[in-house]
């Protein structure tokens, strides 16, 4: 009993919290769109090694019962998690009253940890722009991680039992971590990583390293090494400070490389991390920081609120929820609801248990009503269970509730028209005959803009929709429907987070077939930066005969100016090269776009459709 009260002391190295601190602070900068952590994402992966060695670790060296260690992890991830989504769900019930339809089976997911597998099937895009963004996205990671803790216990116990080696422990668990990267890279497809990056069984890699470096280095071994090994491990660890921060710095969600090259580099260096943190050396000092700790022990509460804050935000404030006065504020709300999640919600319960915490709750609210409150802390109960109560009747209403068709609902109806037109554009290209190529001037670019459209109209020239190839994202599709009547025959080849590699990739074959029209229409940047040599690439694909007209960008997004500096500095003075100024355009008009503040409604697909046709009449004359 006494060795296993001392194995149990040392499940917990206070340099682990840092750790969770620093994997949490990259995904909430990721999320609010700091520029420089491109690939705050990866702090995922950090949290996903670290659940994978404490649990493995915890397995291995304790072997408690399964229903005892399911229960565990119950008492420590629902009660939070509960109270977030009933929250939630209150609030979305107020911002936006008609999105409940929308809301409804995310919460079903949500409280079911199936929200990645229904992310996936409803192709939400982890890493594209595409309407509000859904208050609960974010929990797809935490339905990795209880889907992990469900199943591997059953597969080390197995390995336990059958194979008394921790070699063979380790193999095998290297072996899982291979096939999951294997798998990745066999089904990633550019145009959508989130079928991968969602995926259990391809994005368990990082869950699986931890687990083999708490196999191969288990807490009570760290805890105790001698100094010749310390050393070796804040060396392995300040290196895998440096990857991650490169990683962090470099990476973005449409980077090819990162699947699975990345996660799999960013997951070793997490785990030398964590190894070092686990242990008592340099590495260890600073991410016990009483500050990285404070954060690291609410880092599970953090992650819960961070994404509903953003995401509630933007419906509330649109455009300007991207400024940084709404990120600081943003920052605010959420450590404060972290905090109070941890005094009032979690602690008690780890502390007491679920139904310990519950009569303590009941025994103070008691005592406020029965008794003279002698100070505001004692009379808070009241007020707080009133409260409760009502938020609790909100959540109710918003899910039982019957809805019209929602802002969001009739934007997706719109881009699923657009999906639609699309495809049919394509394939109505692929057994016509090609269009014969046509010769115009070699124009000066120039910047199509409203006040020109008027006067612009009377004079430009004749042109079809059987010479245009447009390609662009779900902005363009959104506004597909009015292209095609404006400009029949048109080729429009647009997906949901089409991002410009994609995009030139696709001209660059349509070039090679012989499908490339004359007039090149590319309407690219919503869902990421764009770079010069983007736009270079772009114009080599295009050829020096047709003519490209690029469209800028417009919305909330953090590398808005970014992108739309690079168009305009990539096509200044260049020959056979117009810019459509749509920012600007639909900038005087906000009425004409959809509640995410970046996709026209139908009157602001005509103004799009009507933009292009003046772009592409002025680039024929």
């Amino acid at each position: 009993m006494g060795q296993g009260r001392k194995a149990e002391a040392r499940t917990h190295a206070p340099g682990l919290d840092g750790v969770r601190a620093i994997a949490v602070l990259a995904v909430m900068g990721y999320h609010e769109g700091a520029r420089a952590l491109s690939g705050g994402f990866l702090g995922v992966d950090v949290f996903f090694v670290l659940s994978g060695f404490l649990i493995t670790d915890l397995l291995a060296a304790q072997r408690p019962a399964l229903k005892d260690f399911w229960l565990r992890r119950a008492r420590r991830l629902l009660p939070a998690l509960a109270v977030m989504l009933v929250v939630v769900t209150a609030a979305a019930t107020l911002v936006e009253p008609d999105g409940g339809t929308a809301l409804r089976p995310a919460l079903l997911a949500a409280a079911t940890y199936t929200s990645n597998w229904y992310q996936m099937l409803h192709h939400v895009s982890y890493f594209a722009s595409f309407g509000p963004p859904p208050p609960l996205e974010h929990l797809w990671s935490l339905a990795i991680e209880e889907q992990f803790y469900l199943i591997w216990p059953l597969v080390l116990w197995f390995l336990i039992i059958r194979h008394n080696g921790r070699r063979t422990w380790i193999t095998v668990t290297l072996l899982g971590a291979a096939a999951s990267a294997l798998a990745m890279a066999l089904l990633y497809t550019p145009a959508n990583p989130s079928l991968v990056y969602y995926g259990t069984d391809t994005h368990a890699s990082a869950l699986l390293i931890g687990a083999a470096a708490a196999l191969a280095c288990p807490l009570a071994t760290l805890a105790e090494t001698k100094a010749v090994v310390t050393r070796r491990l804040d060396a392995a660890g300040i290196a895998g400070l440096a990857v991650l921060a490169w990683a962090i710095g470099h990476f973005s969600g449409s980077d090819a490389t990162v699947y699975p090259a990345g996660l799999i580099v960013a997951a070793i260096a997490a785990a030398a991390v964590v190894a070092a943190a686990a242990s008592r050396g340099a590495v260890a000092a600073i991410t016990s920081l009483s500050p990285l700790r404070w954060v690291g022990v609410r880092s599970y509460a953090m992650y819960l609120w961070h994404w509903p804050v953003i995401a509630l935000t933007a419906a509330l404030a649109g455009r300007s929820a991207a400024s940084p006065a709404a990120w600081v504020a943003e920052t605010i709300v959420t450590v404060g609801l972290a905090a109070a999640s941890w005094r009032f919600i979690e602690s008690p319960i780890l502390t007491n248990g679920f139904l310990g915490a519950c009569r303590n709750r009941y025994r103070q609210l008691v005592a406020s009503c029965t008794r003279p409150a002698a100070d505001l802390r004692h009379a808070l109960p009241v007020p707080l269970s009133a409260a409760a109560v009502a938020v609790v009747g909100i959540a109710t209403y918003g899910v039982l509730a019957p809805y019209g068709v929602s802002a969001q609902t009739g934007l997706v109806n719109q881009v699923a028209e657009g999906e639609r037109i699309s495809a049919a554009s394509q394939v109505h290209a692929a057994t016509a005959a090609p269009a014969r190529p046509t010769t115009h001037r070699a124009s000066r670019r120039r910047v199509v803009n409203p006040t020109r459209l008027t006067r612009a109209k009377r004079t430009f020239c004749a042109v079809d929709g059987g010479q245009v190839t447009a390609i662009g994202d779900s902005v363009m599709l959104a506004s597909a429907a009015a292209l095609e009547q404006r400009l029949p025959g048109i080729y429009i080849n647009a997906k949901i987070g089409m991002q410009m590699q994609i995009g030139v990739q696709l001209v660059r074959g349509l070039a090679a077939t012989g499908s490339l029209r004359h007039f090149v229409v590319v309407g690219l940047g919503t869902n990421g930066a764009i770079s010069g040599g983007d736009i270079w690439q772009l114009r080599e694909a295009a050829g020096p005969r047709r003519e490209l007209i690029l469209i800028n960008t417009y919305g909330p997004m953090p590398w808005e100016s970014e992108v739309n500096g690079t168009l305009a500095d990539a096509t200044w003075h260049k020959p056979h090269v117009e810019l459509m100024d749509w920012a600007q355009t639909i900038a005087a008009r906000p009425y004409d776009l959809w509640a995410d503040g970046i996709h026209p409604r139908l009157s602001g697909a005509k103004l799009y459709s009507d933009l292009l046709e003046t772009g592409i009449r002025g680039a024929a004359c």
